[in-house]
């Protein structure tokens, strides 16, 4: 039969008792077995731990087998398991009660009957909702109370016949009101603590997903049972997308992301509508859920409370939800719980909304200083290339201008003397006849004569004075020539684009050169070795392209000079490879090569870049082959290259097309 027993006042455990080892024994006196409870409850241990604790003091105690402790989940509508001892147990597999199953179950949670005495005399044991232990004998419940409902029960069985006493009752009473008063305390704490911790992970800038899943991890901890999940309003603010949803039904989950914002869209849709909290309490009859009704109880989801949380400006971001297996009104508990996820939410999402706008403002500043920084290097690399031009532009200027004058200076004297000659071959010629006809004539010549004609030499003169006039006339024409290749070089009577023979334009910037390669003893003369190919007539800015000749000949004698004063020379012949060839009929090609040592990579990389020199302070600006780059890239639309690799010399390729396709304008 069922027996109500009075219960004696709750003993409140104190902080002022001794500390009691964790290792109970069954001599232990009721009073000391509550304290030392207890004593664990204020310790702050987790109430996984205090109930397993729980069961294993009351078994020691009361000398009983089995113990059990249930805890009344979120939906106040079926129990959990969460301590036994005497029987397998499992907290990864947890054994969940409907509780509406049996009365007896109802009216202890009801507090009509907080202590329930089973016994299978009467069959009790075998009538009850809650499975007893299967050599149990007796049995007594007793209620674990709370403010306002129930919070579980503790349950004990004996494997033989026994009256349990008014004391053991007490005492049983005394236990489930420390573990009402932890578990109470514990709910009050965790939402302050899980509180702390998610704002702790905002302010270290935790992603704001992974905050979202945190929260809801460790508020599904304080509601037993129930799913806690987040949605965020997408960027069109049409619909809602899926936070978090740590432990919902994969598919149910998957299934609402994306739900439509509006009234009828299930309780977060009309949520994020209206702006304001919505409770469906029975899914199964609500008329929000009307379109998504089947879906949910498909997935035994069967009442879900939604909150929405805001910015600072009332606009909606998301909404935070309870769900539940069975149809429930949600506690002052759980309308706190909504209150406070909302509110970390709100946080969370704001701060991070701030931050990403931070950062996109921060990535907008920096492509801006990235773009006005390329924009100044740019056109610093534009003044220094034009300060280069400038520079060398004048140089040559000056440089052809002088060879132009000197040329003209040579040319009217050499004109003067190349243009006489022919008259002065032509009277020495008149003379030596006319001597000749003296000596028919008069083939006695006085002593006089005779003396005079032995003093000069007169045979060998008449012999050796016509080579003296033609070693004069090949002078003549060779100072001529130079003349030419000099007005060549200097290009200043030409227009600016003509058809030139390239030969022509290297041939006369050897002769400019010429003297510098002509070295001291014993030093060997630097040999030009030329492999000229059949090329037609380039149309070109020809005195810009011999500056681009002189600047590499120049280099590559420079090379070879240091090589040789330098001691590296191994017994080569200094040595400048001039080879031209056509290239698919378009394009000439002239190659410039050296052997001498060559150039390090880090070298060969800026060998184009303005003012950049490997020579001595004042010996070498940096701008030949800066200059001599763009003359051919730019002027040209052509290509100008260089192979080096350090022992094995230097080789340019100059590329330039036969024709142009467009002149300078």
């Amino acid at each position: 039969m069922n027996l109500n027993v009075k219960s004696k006042p709750a003993i409140n455990p104190s902080r002022g008792q001794e500390n009691v080892s964790e290792q109970y024994t069954f001599n232990f006196s009721y009073q000391a077995a509550v304290n030392a409870l207890g004593q664990k409850a204020l310790s702050g241990t987790e109430l996984s731990n205090l109930f397993q604790d729980t069961v294993n003091l009351v078994s020691q105690i009361l000398q009983i087998k089995y113990t059990r402790v249930w805890q009344v989940l979120s939906d106040s509508n079926s129990l959990r398991k969460v301590a036994s001892v005497g029987e397998n147990f499992s907290e990864s597999e947890p054994q969940d009660i409907d509780i509406k199953t049996h009365q007896q179950v109802n009216q202890l949670l009801e507090n009509t009957q907080p202590i329930i005495n089973l016994n299978t005399s009467n069959h009790q044991l075998n009538e009850f909702a809650i499975p007893s232990p299967p050599d149990s004998v007796t049995g007594l419940s007793v209620l674990i109370p709370g403010e306002s409902k129930p919070l579980g029960f503790l349950e004990v069985y004996a494997t033989e016949s026994r009256d349990f006493t008014a004391d053991d009752v007490h005492f049983l009473q005394s236990i489930t009101h420390v573990l009402a008063t932890a578990i109470q305390r514990k709910r009050s704490e965790a939402l302050v603590q899980t509180q702390s911790q998610v704002l702790e992970q905002v302010a270290f800038g935790v992603n704001l997903y992974e905050i979202f899943n945190n929260l809801c991890i460790l508020l599904e901890q304080e509601l037993p049972g129930a799913y806690c999940s987040i949605l965020v309003v997408d960027e069109d603010k049409k619909r809602l997308r899926g936070g978090a949803a740590p432990t919902l039904p994969a598919e149910f989950a998957k299934g609402v992301d994306g739900l439509m914002i509006g009234e009828f869209c299930g309780s977060c849709g009309t949520a994020a509508y209206r702006g304001d909290a919505v409770f469906a309490n029975d899914i199964a009859t609500d008329p929000l859920w009307k379109d998504f009704r089947d879906f949910a109880l498909s997935y035994n989801i069967k009442a879900c409370w939604s909150s929405p949380f805001t910015s600072q400006n009332g606009e909606v971001l998301g909404t935070f939800a309870i769900s539940h297996k069975f149809p429930c009104h949600p506690t002052p508990h759980h309308l706190e719980i909504l209150k406070t996820a909302t509110h970390i939410a709100s946080i969370a999402t704001e701060t991070y909304r701030a931050a990403i706008a931070l950062q996109r403002a921060n990535s907008e500043l920096e492509a801006k200083v990235a773009e006005r920084t390329s924009e100044l290097r740019k056109t610093l690399v534009e003044l220094q290339n034009t300060q280069a031009q400038l520079v060398h532009s004048e140089k040559m200027s000056s440089l052809g201008q002088m060879v132009a004058g000197v040329a003209h200076e040579i040319n009217n004297p050499i004109s003067f003397i190349a243009g006489n000659l022919e008259y002065a071959n032509q009277y020495i010629d008149d003379l030596l006849d006319l001597v000749a006809v003296y000596q028919e004539q008069y083939p006695q010549v006085n002593p006089t004569i005779a003396s005079k004609m032995k003093a000069i030499d007169l045979d060998y003169l008449r012999e050796d004075l016509p080579h003296l006039i033609a070693s004069m006339k090949s002078g003549s024409e060779r100072i001529t020539e130079i003349v030419l290749g000099l007005r060549n070089f200097s290009r200043l009577d030409e227009a600016n684009m003509k058809s030139v023979n390239i030969h022509e334009g290297i041939d006369n910037t050897l002769m400019i050169l010429n003297h510098q390669m002509e070295l001291p003893n014993p030093l060997p003369d630097i040999q030009i070795v030329k492999e000229y190919g059949q090329l037609p007539k380039v149309s070109c800015y020809a005195n810009q392209l011999n500056q681009v000749f002189m600047n590499i000949l120049n280099n590559a004698i420079y090379a070879l000079k240091e090589n040789l004063e330098a001691g590296n020379s191994t017994n080569k012949m200094p040595t400048i490879h001039i080879k031209t060839s056509v290239v698919d009929d378009k394009k000439v090609l002239v190659s410039i090569k050296d052997n001498g040592i060559g150039m390090k990579p880090d070298v060969l990389e800026h060998i184009f870049d303005p003012f950049f020199t490997t020579k001595p302070v004042g010996q070498g600006t940096g701008l030949g082959l800066s200059i001599s780059y763009q003359i051919v890239i730019e002027k040209h639309q052509g290509k100008l290259s260089c192979i080096s690799e350090l022992g094995e010399g230097t080789e340019f390729h100059i590329e330039i097309p036969i024709q142009i396709s467009h002149q300078e304008q």
